[in-house]
């Protein structure tokens, strides 16, 4: 009787946490579902019936964002500034996050704590200091400004949060691979990395999304309109075309389609990365 009475209990808690799972799920699936079905529809039609699917597939508002607004040129410059970021941000991340973590020097404790303080600092403190810096090293209007700028802004959570992931790896596996002759890189590539994977690739998602979501940064340091990122043509969208709400979603849908690639993309890390983490 008390066994039938704890399995009901447990049954009933999973059906539970399963319900509200599925009500998050829906939460977050339902915006995306209602981009992509009033991104095909007209004006029109979208004042008619903004909860229906369309009633045909039409492509007139994302001709118009390629011919009009050049949208694929603002995704490509999106592209190569998020990337760029992202490959400079976790390569630096990493090593430093790495010495942090499991390398012992004099000052380790105080240089963490300055390096994770900036991130205290708000954004609009520093853009005047970034556009004097970027400017005399005659970077403005270039896209490697705001790669750098993204970087720098971005690196002290990334530290933070690596650290904290690292100090969890065995001392006894670096120990192992130190003995068996690897040096500082290769101990990186064959413990850290591996063993790191689930908070690097949460790092990556995070630092994408912050890269291409973005609409300060490039706005203050690409003010050529062919430098524009995604974000920037998006509010030039939503201000010319405010009587369009058909047009202005499927402006949405076609910013929000790489954050949602690199997620899909690189949550099997994340799992891949808590299932070793739990065998290790």
């Amino acid at each position: 009787m008390i066994m039938h009475k704890k399995t009901l209990q447990k049954r009933l808690a999973n059906a539970l946490v399963f319900c509200l799972l599925a009500v998050l799920a829906v939460s977050f699936l339902y915006p995306v579902y209602f981009m992509a079905i009033n991104a095909f529809k007209t004006k029109a039609e979208y004042r008619a019936t903004p909860f229906a699917l369309p009633s045909q597939l039409r492509l007139d508002n994302f001709n118009l964002l390629i011919g009009n607004f050049k949208i694929l040129d603002s995704y490509w410059n999106t592209l190569q500034i998020a990337l760029g970021s992202v490959a400079l941000t976790i390569t630096l991340a990493v090593f430093a996050s790495y010495g942090f973590a499991k390398l012992p020097f004099k000052g380790r404790g105080a240089v963490y704590v300055a390096v994770v303080a900036t991130m205290f600092i708000p954004a609009q403190v520093t853009m005047i200091p970034l556009y004097y810096l970027m400017s005399h090293l005659r970077v403005t209007n270039k896209l490697i400004s705001v790669v750098l700028a993204y970087t720098a802004t971005s690196l002290p959570g990334s530290i933070l949060l690596m650290t904290t992931g690292f100090r969890g790896i065995s001392d006894e596996m670096i120990e192992a691979a130190t003995i068996d002759g690897a040096g500082y890189f290769a101990v990186v590539k064959n413990v850290i990395l591996p063993m790191g994977v689930a908070v690097i690739a949460i790092n990556i998602i995070f630092n994408f999304l912050s890269a291409s979501n973005d609409l300060f940064t490039p706005m203050i340091l690409l003010q050529k309109i062919d430098k524009r990122t995604i974000m920037v043509a998006l509010s030039a969208i939503m201000s010319s075309r405010s009587a369009d709400p058909a047009y202005q979603i499927a402006g949405l849908l076609l910013s929000a389609l790489p954050s949602l690639a690199v997620y899909m993309l690189f949550n099997r890390f994340i799992v891949k990365g808590i299932t070793v983490g739990s065998i290790k």
